[in-house]
């Protein structure tokens, strides 16, 4: 064979494998994925509400509902707070719900229940550890019934739906670029993955790419490995490229079956499976390879 003519060698077909985990992890994934939708985006309800000798904090979020008891005549202080830089201790943080142990550097830890609204009240009260965050629609008029013991009831204010748009358009996003990353892996690789003798040389292509081994002076022969540990590299239905402990010895695997294949040996050990072994074998040799007769090969 010239050094400029090319053999091209499709790999070995690799059956069904990768259409059924391609199919089996999609539907895991977009299980989960509608378990989060329906999780992140349940509508939370919050409700500081006093009857004039106590204050209710109520919160509840999809079936997890609580309820904070605060006596009035045990407060000793209310009053305005600017929430800034705060960070979630234990608890739930999520758009319009952050409720649970928060620590901000002006406050220290507070027992919040708000929206995760900036403009709160601080309540200090006795038999509190922490201080109590809240976040109601009329900050003067929620702080007034407090001193005054009046029974009044407060929300934190309303919003509008572009928190809940920009969850779902983020949601969604992950959804999509999960579910390429899975065809790509599944589907395109083992479309990639080709084995060609030109100049001299094997290449491989690959899903990143293209491998090139120097055939002259390298030993070629069929091959049955001993599967052993995967070291690095993708391992999948009808695309194993990688290194592996394979037959005891550090192998570079360009393969789509795990079976019956050729093994280079050269600097190091390549393993490949091409769908004409017989063909690729034939074509190395021709491109200044020895063929080296194996048990396997004399068998045959």
């Amino acid at each position: 064979m010239s050094q400029s003519s090319v053999r091209v060698f499709r790999p070995a077909p690799a059956g069904g494998g990768a259409l059924i985990w391609f199919g089996i992890l999609l539907a895991a994934v977009t299980l989960v994925f509608i378990y989060l939708f329906v999780t992140y985006l349940r509508v939370p309800v919050i409700r500081y509400q006093s009857d004039g000798a106590t204050l209710t904090i109520y919160s509840k979020l999809g079936s997890s509902t609580q309820e904070k008891h605060v006596t009035l005549a045990r407060i000793a202080e209310v009053r305005p707070e600017l929430l800034r830089d705060g960070s979630l201790r234990f608890g739930t943080e999520k758009p319009g719900y952050c409720v649970g142990l928060f620590a901000y550097p002006s406050l220290g830890e507070v027992s919040q229940v708000t929206d995760c609204s900036a403009v709160a009240v601080a309540i200090v009260a006795g038999g509190e550890v922490d201080p109590i965050v809240v976040t109601p629609d009329d900050r003067d008029g929620f702080i007034g019934a407090l001193r005054e013991a009046r029974p009044a009831t407060f929300a934190p204010p309303r919003r509008t739906g572009g928190g809940w748009w920009t969850t779902f358009i983020t949601l969604l996003l992950s959804y999509l670029v999960i579910a390429a990353v899975l065809a790509t892996m599944l589907l395109f690789a083992p479309r990639r993955l080709a084995y060609a003798v030109r100049g001299g040389a094997l290449e491989v292509s690959t899903l990143f790419g293209r491998r090139r081994f120097a055939l002259s002076g390298a030993k070629v022969h069929r091959h049955r490995p001993l599967v052993g540990a995967r070291l690095s590299g993708l391992f999948l239905p009808g695309y194993l490229v990688g290194s592996a402990l394979w037959d005891g010895m550090a192998t570079t695997v360009l393969a789509s079956v795990r079976d019956e294949g050729v093994l280079l040996e050269a600097d190091g050990r390549i393993f490949v499976t091409p769908a004409d072994p017989d063909g690729l074998l034939g074509a190395c040799t021709q491109a200044g390879a020895t063929l080296v007769t194996t048990e396997m090969q004399r068998r045959r």
